[in-house]
C-alpha cells in the first residue's frame, strides 16, 4: 500500500498547489478520498486515483451536469464503468466538472498551461484533472469532440474507444446513438494499462513495430481547416514517423463524409430533444440559451427525419471503412488550433466530428507546444473494434513525438 499513499500525497500536494486556479474538481474532500483508496480493491488499477465527469453516477455523490437545477440527491449507485474500474482497483479521488449537461456553456476550470485560456469541453475538467496532475486517470464523454479538444487544449492523452466497448448505463444521455465514454491520462502507458485491464484484453500479441503500421496522414478533414501551428505539428508528426520507418502517406477523407457535418449536427439535435424532455418540461426557463435553443430546435425534427439521420450515419459508416484496405491508423488535427484565450468558450470540436459520426475509437496525442507555449495535439483515428491495435501504435508514435513537456510551476 506504500505507492498508492505516495501517490495520494503526491495528487493531494498538487491539488493544493493548484485547484485554487484550475477549478476541476467537484466538492473534493480529502479524507474522503483517502478513505476509499484504504478501501480500494486489489487489481490491475489498484491505487489508481479516478476523476469522472459529473455526468457520471458516483453512488453517494449527486449528479449535478453542470446545473443547479438538477436533484441534489445524491446517486445510489455507480454507473457501470465506476463500478468496473472499482472492480480493478481504481478508486474515486473527485467528481469533475463538466460543461452543462456536456454541451458548450463552461464550467469553472481553467486551462493548467495557462489560466487565461479555455480547457475545451465538454469533459474539461477529466482535461484539467489529470494535466494538473490531481487524478491519474479520468473518465470522460464525447458525442463531438469533448475527449479529443480538451486533450489537445490540455496537453494529456485523450481516448474515445469504439461506440458501445464502454456502457452507458448511469451516464446522462446527451446523443445516446454516439454518445462515448472514454478515459484521460497523461501517457500511452498508463492508457494501455487501464483499457486493457477494462476491457479484460491483453495487448501482448498487437503488433507495434513500425512496418506493421501504415499511417494515412489527412490535414483536410472536409471542414473549415486547422490553423497553420496545428497544420505544421500534423505534418511534423508525419515526417518524424516517417524518418523512423513508418509507412506514411496522404490519405484523404471519403468526398461523401462532407454531409456527415449536418446529418451528426441534425442528429445530436434531435436526441438531446428527446433525452432532457422531462426535465425540459419542468426546467426549460433554467436552461442555458444554447442548450434551450438546441432543444427547441430538435423537439421540430419529426421521428421519420431522425431515423433518416441515423441511417445515413451508417452509410457514413461504410464510406469511412473503405480507408481501412489501406491504412492502419489515420493521422489527423485533433483541434482547429491551441486553446482559447477566454472561459466563455470552449472551441469548435469540428476536427473530432468525423470520428464520432461514424464511430470508430479516436485517441489525441500531445504533439508539441505553440510560440505561446500552449499544447497542440494530434488525433489517431483506427476501425471498429481496434482499439487495442490502436493504443499499440500510438504508443510507438508517442515514443517518436517524444513530447516531455510540463506545465508551468503553480
Amino acid at each position: 500500500m506504500a505507492e498508492p499513499i505516495k501517490d495520494f500525497e503526491a495528487h493531494v500536494a498538487a491539488v493544493k498547489r493548484r485547484e485554487s486556479v484550475v477549478r476541476a474538481l467537484l466538492d473534493w474532500d480529502e479524507g474522503a478520498a483517502c478513505e476509499r483508496l484504504l478501501q480500494a480493491a486489489d487489481g490491475a488499477l489498484h491505487g489508481w486515483a479516478l476523476g469522472v465527469k459529473d455526468i457520471i453516477d458516483v453512488a453517494g455523490h449527486p449528479t449535478r451536469c453542470g446545473v443547479e437545477f438538477t436533484p441534489e440527491t445524491p446517486a445510489t449507485s455507480d454507473a457501470e464503468v465506476v463500478e468496473r474500474l472499482k472492480s480493478l482497483g481504481a478508486y474515486v479521488f473527485s467528481k469533475v466538472v463538466t460543461t452543462v449537461f456536456a454541451y458548450f456553456d463552461p464550467g469553472p476550470s481553467t486551462n493548467p498551461w495557462n489560466p487565461a485560456h479555455t480547457t475545451g469541453g465538454s469533459s474539461m475538467g477529466s482535461a484539467a484533472a489529470v494535466a494538473a496532475g490531481f487524478v491519474r486517470l479520468a473518465l470522460g464523454s464525447q458525442t463531438v469532440g469533448s475527449i479529443g479538444r480538451p486533450a489537445s487544449y490540455c496537453g494529456v492523452v485523450g481516448f474515445k474507444p469504439t461506440y458501445e466497448r464502454m456502457p452507458l448505463a448511469g451516464v446522462f444521455p446527451f446523443s445516446p446513438t454516439v454518445d462515448t465514454v472514454g478515459f484521460f491520462t497523461q501517457n500511452v502507458r498508463d492508457l494501455r494499462v487501464a483499457s486493457s485491464a477494462y476491457f479484460g484484453e491483453t495487448t501482448s500479441d498487437v503488433s507495434t513495430s513500425v512496418d506493421a503500421t501504415r499511417v494515412g496522414l489527412i490535414d483536410d478533414m472536409l471542414c473549415e481547416p486547422a490553423d497553420e501551428d496545428m497544420l505544421a505539428a500534423v505534418r511534423e508528426v508525419g515526417a518524424r514517423l516517417t524518418a523512423e520507418g513508418f509507412s506514411v502517406r496522404p490519405a484523404s477523407v471519403p468526398s461523401a463524409l462532407r454531409a456527415a457535418y449536418d446529418n451528426h449536427l441534425k442528429l445530436i439535435t434531435a436526441e438531446a430533444a428527446i433525452s432532457h424532455r422531462d426535465l425540459f418540461s419542468v426546467h426549460s426557463a433554467d436552461y442555458t440559451p444554447k442548450l434551450r435553443e438546441l432543444i427547441l430546435s430538435g423537439q421540430k425534427i419529426s421521428t421519420a427525419e431522425l431515423e433518416e439521420c441515423r441511417g445515413r450515419r451508417v452509410e457514413f459508416e461504410s464510406e469511412i471503412a473503405a480507408l481501412w484496405d489501406e491504412f492502419d491508423v489515420l493521422l489527423t488535427p485533433s483541434a482547429p488550433g491551441a486553446a482559447l484565450r477566454g472561459l466563455e468558450i470552449t472551441g469548435d470540436p469540428r476536427m473530432n466530428l468525423i470520428a464520432s459520426h461514424t464511430r470508430v475509437p479516436a485517441l489525441t496525442l500531445p504533439a508539441r507546444l505553440n510560440a505561446d507555449g500552449l499544447p497542440l495535439g494530434v488525433q489517431l483515428l483506427a476501425p471498429k473494434m481496434a482499439d487495442l491495435q490502436l493504443l499499440a501504435a500510438a504508443e510507438t508514435i508517442e515514443s517518436v513525438i517524444d513530447f516531455h513537456a510540463r506545465i508551468p510551476e503553480a
